[in-house]
């Protein structure tokens, strides 16, 4: 008797090793089959289409700038060379001292015809210092189409034809671009580069083919009369991810979005593992307050980590399998995105990476999942519903709540001398 109860005991684990098996393996699939399906997207939406309208409406750029980005004369002087009829470029500096504005200063002198004007100083206006400074160009800019830009992309002379044909339609309302990682040197701006080409890209591609609003700020072009319709700045003010909510309203407002098939570069150097794991814990908490589901379901599209635990749990050779399969698979798209996207194939030592940063960004999914501070441009905030930004009370100065003055929450203006206006440089008269 005690035999048989033995016997069941042991029958009933092993049936549950196997039920555990299978369902780990279950997992993978869906893992491999989610991959395959964001590279396949990745591919179609790249890909030129044919009859591409010639609509080239006058743009202005938006260009917030906060210090020296890698590479920044180079990414900015792409801008003062993009085959397209009728452009402005508008830069904008917070601080006077900031040593952005110089290199600004200089290609406005070697490039004297290009409508370019750097504006220097934000009036307070909110919490989000990207938006204050967009907020601060608004009043210079001349043409009804605005692109926004962040200062680490670089653009090839097709950019803006490329982007502000998709425009041509009425019913679009926004149009946003991938964006490819190169230059990688240091091991953070290689994991940061195998991310981007890897698992966002693709991500992004598969939204964009399902009709999921996924909008990324380093690109984002849309009529002003859109963004007034949403409230414009005013209303992303205080949000940590003012394009996404963006792209959340425009869609809202009855419009579609558009993923162009242009690509745009995004420069990663010397980036160490600090900055890479900072980056993304505000990214996972983004996604967390915006998309909760698809968050919650982000560790099941981590494939090297379902291979491990798949491995460690079973008892036969096809989970070992299956976790050699899984790493291989990750390290596969990245290469092969990065190819597809940028012309060429990451480094072979570069892609050992792939799954130490698979593993890696596990605990800040975890992390993301509990808490609801991020430190942002040398200030703590919590952050709330939307991505809303609300100072961290423990970070309390005698300038204001977390260092920044209450004008900056979006309150009622502070008693004081009035807040400096903006002063613009430019290589053109100042509009009428």
């Amino acid at each position: 008797m005690a035999a048989a109860g033995r016997f069941a005991g042991f029958g009933v684990s092993m049936t549950s090793i196997q039920t555990a098996d299978l369902l780990l393996g279950l997992v993978a699939a869906v893992a491999v089959a989610t991959t395959l399906a964001s590279t396949c997207c990745l591919f179609w939406i790249t890909r030129r289409p044919r009859g591409l309208p010639d609509h080239t409406p006058p743009v202005t750029i938006f260009k917030p700038l906060k210090g020296l980005d890698e590479e920044l004369e180079t990414n900015l002087a792409s801008f003062f060379a993009l085959d397209y009829p009728t452009y402005q470029l508008l830069f904008c500096v917070a601080d006077p001292a900031d040593p952005a504005a110089a290199v600004v200063r200089k290609l406005m002198e070697e490039h004297p015809e290009q409508d370019a004007r750097l504006v220097v100083g934000c009036p307070p206006f909110g919490l989000n210092p990207k938006v204050e400074s967009l907020a601060a160009m608004e009043p210079f800019r001349r043409h009804d189409v605005l692109l926004i830009s962040d200062s680490n992309v670089r653009a090839r002379p097709s950019y803006l034809r490329e982007t502000a044909c998709h425009l041509a339609e009425p019913s679009v309302g926004l149009v946003t671009n991938l964006f490819v990682g190169e230059g990688e040197i240091q091991g953070g701006a290689v994991m940061e580069n195998l991310q981007l080409n890897g698992y966002i890209a693709g991500g992004m591609a598969l939204a964009s083919v399902l009709g999921v609003t996924c909008v990324v700020g380093k690109s984002m072009m849309l009529r002003a009369s859109v963004l007034e319709a949403i409230g414009g700045f005013a209303a992303v003010r205080n949000l940590l991810a003012e394009d996404q909510v963006i792209g959340m309203r425009v869609r809202k407002a009855g419009y579609s979005i558009r993923l162009s098939h242009h690509v745009i570069e995004n420069v990663n150097r010397r980036r160490g593992f600090t900055w890479f794991l900072n980056r993304h814990s505000r990214w996972f908490k983004i996604r967390r307050r915006l998309a909760l589901p698809a968050f919650v379901a982000e560790p099941l599209a981590n494939l090297t980590t379902i291979g491990l635990v798949w491995a460690f749990s079973g008892e036969s050779g096809i989970a070992w399998g299956g976790l050699l399969g899984l790493v291989g698979l990750g390290m596969a798209r990245d290469a092969v995105q990065a190819r597809w996207l940028g012309g060429s194939f990451p480094k072979l030592r570069h892609l050992i990476y792939s799954p130490i940063k698979d593993l890696m960004l596990l605990p800040l999914w975890f992390d993301a999942l509990l808490n609801s501070h991020v430190q942002w441009r040398g200030h703590r905030f919590y952050v709330g519903r939307l991505t809303r930004l609300m100072p961290d009370p423990r970070a309390r100065s005698a300038t204001g709540v977390a260092g920044r003055s209450p004008r900056r929450q979006g309150g009622p203006p502070a008693e004081g001398p009035t807040p400096r206006q903006p002063s613009e440089e430019s290589t053109t008269p100042a509009p009428e």
